[in-house]
């Protein structure tokens, strides 16, 4: 097992360094996908900045938390394109046009080379420094003590929600090996995960409910600055623990099923 995983290290390790050299050979682009982040990224500053204009106070919330979860939002976007989002989207490109057929020849496991063979930093370079700015910048204005201990669950909390985005979002992507086309699926997702702009308390309790255990998108990026903001309970704290290895196992049935049901293009 320790063996196969720093193999899988090693070769993911190679796929980083080339994903970045390939990028660094068109820096325009590299560039001019900063310039697009930077312009959503004032958008996102917009709730941020109406709330410190008007100093409201929202569900017990602060204009400073309110940065606090913006950032941490902010930055899982940045995770989630780096690591994710090109490799969701072309899914359905490989079954459509049979490329999924070449990967299955690959000596490694086919979810691994599909999943995570791209890493795109063009648009998540901006988000995750931005997102950690925010997160360092409301701490420091709350005046909440910085201890190893809340530093390190913090950045354990942010893996986990990785993580657990990895898990939660490959499914809706896997609706490509029945329909091929996914882009009314990607969209509503996309919706889903923008309600992650504002901290969860601010929606009613059962939209609170479905959004932590049933589909647990608001756990993503509300509970590490809920923990910092000593407003996380042992319960959640828990289920912020199993999540991730939950979803992690129904993603992997589901896409078992899927490649059951794939028929190759060229047969």
């Amino acid at each position: 097992m320790l063996k196969t995983l720093k193999r899988y290290a090693l070769i993911y390790k190679v796929i980083v360094k080339n994903c970045f050299i390939a990028q660094m050979e068109y820096r325009i682009n590299f560039l001019f996908a900063n310039t697009i982040e930077i312009a959503y990224l004032f958008i996102k500053l917009l709730y941020v900045m109406v709330a410190f204009r008007v100093g409201v106070v929202i569900n017990g919330y602060t204009p400073d938390m309110m940065m606090m979860f913006v950032g941490s939002f902010t930055m899982m976007t940045g995770f989630y394109c780096l690591f994710f989002y090109s490799n969701f989207m072309n899914l359905s490109n490989h079954v459509r046009n049979g490329t999924l057929d070449l990967l299955i020849t690959k000596p490694v496991s086919l979810q691994f080379i599909v999943t995570l063979r791209n890493v795109d930093f063009g648009f998540s370079f901006t988000n995750i420094v931005a997102g950690a700015g925010m997160i360092i910048i409301a701490w420091a204005r709350m005046g909440i003590p910085v201890t190893p201990s809340r530093v390190l669950v913090f950045m354990l909390f942010i893996f986990l929600g990785i993580v657990l985005k990895y898990a939660i979002f490959l499914m809706p992507s896997l609706i490509s090996f029945w329909t091929v086309q996914t882009a009314a699926v990607n969209q509503m997702s996309t919706a889903i995960w923008d309600m992650n702009h504002v901290p969860m308390h601010i929606y009613g309790r059962s939209v609170r409910h479905v959004g932590t255990f049933l589909f647990p998108v608001l756990v993503i990026t509300n509970f590490p600055p809920l923990f910092v903001l000593d407003r996380l309970s042992w319960a959640h704290m828990v289920w912020f623990l199993i999540a991730p290895l939950l979803f992690l196992f129904l993603s992997r049935k589901l896409w078992n099923v899927a490649i059951r049901n794939y028929s190759s293009a060229s047969s």
